[in-house]
């Protein structure tokens, strides 16, 4: 099997035409056509990730975050970023990257939270078309209290701590969810009758913005797209008899808490 084969696989469960205008999924190094090895799935390609990989024979990466996401004007190992590109060339490891694009499919990022905390999937936060759109709404077969929902949410996504808006005292039942940074999305969550919103990336002042209307949770990028990693595992290890698939070991939450 080649890269090309690897590639296609992801972009016919989320084509790139579905991405965002500013990002950069896709194949960012490596050949299309050389054979594969292994293919290790993390988050963020760090130096560390292309280590494993290496450690574990695989020669191809496949992350959510686009390691290249702003142009490059020299490779010259200044930066974190330019050692990896120049590691993964040295050691022949292809770097692929699947971000907008999943998270705008119906079975993607945000429908992944659903399903982790056991809420009914209903549709897009934000319709793009019928089948493409940001974010997603769903409920609880019983309405569960601010507290439990919070718990909930701090369980269910390993949180070393949570960030949220003043409490409503009202019952959470449909809720709209948005992995990564979607405080964009906070008005259309309201006018979709939300009692709660998760998120991350959520500045101070757009805290008050909710003002009682709902429960507005900032949960963190990290932890709200971890279970992306699952989501390509399950893609590849069905549509691939037998292959050397891992998720990484080494990869962790860049952002630490004291």
């Amino acid at each position: 099997m080649k890269v090309a084969d690897i590639c296609r696989i992801v972009e016919d469960f989320a084509s790139l035409d579905k991405q965002e205008s500013y990002d950069n999924s896709g194949l960012q190094v490596g050949n299309p056509e050389a054979e594969v090895s292994g293919v290790l799935i993390c988050l963020d390609i760090t130096e560390s990730v292309i280590d494993e990989a290496i450690a574990k024979g695989c020669n191809m990466v496949l992350s959510h975050h686009p390691l290249l996401f702003r142009g490059l004007k020299q490779i010259t190992g200044r930066t974190a970023v330019e050692r990896v590109v120049i590691k993964a060339l040295q050691h022949g490891v292809a770097l692929y990257s699947g971000h907008t694009n999943v998270d705008s499919v119906r079975q993607g990022v945000s429908a992944k939270m659903c399903e982790k905390l056991g809420l009914r999937p209903l549709g897009f936060l934000s319709a793009k078309t019928e089948d493409a759109g940001l974010g997603m709404i769903g409920e609880f077969d019983q309405a569960i209290s601010e507290d439990e929902f919070l718990a909930l949410v701090k369980k269910t996504f390993a949180c070393a701590s949570l960030r949220h808006s003043a409490k409503t005292g009202s019952m959470i039942k449909r809720v709209a969810l948005c992995g990564g940074s979607g405080a964009e999305f906070l008005s259309t969550a309201m006018a979709q009758k939300a009692d709660a919103y998760l998120t991350a990336d959520v500045k101070y002042h757009e805290f008050s913005a909710p003002e009682g209307r709902l429960l507005l949770v900032d949960a963190g990028h990290f932890e709200t797209e971890q279970y992306t990693k699952e989501i390509f595992y399950d893609l590849l290890s069905k549509n691939i008899a037998t292959f050397a698939l891992q998720i990484s070991q080494t990869e962790s939450n860049p952002v630490c808490y004291f």
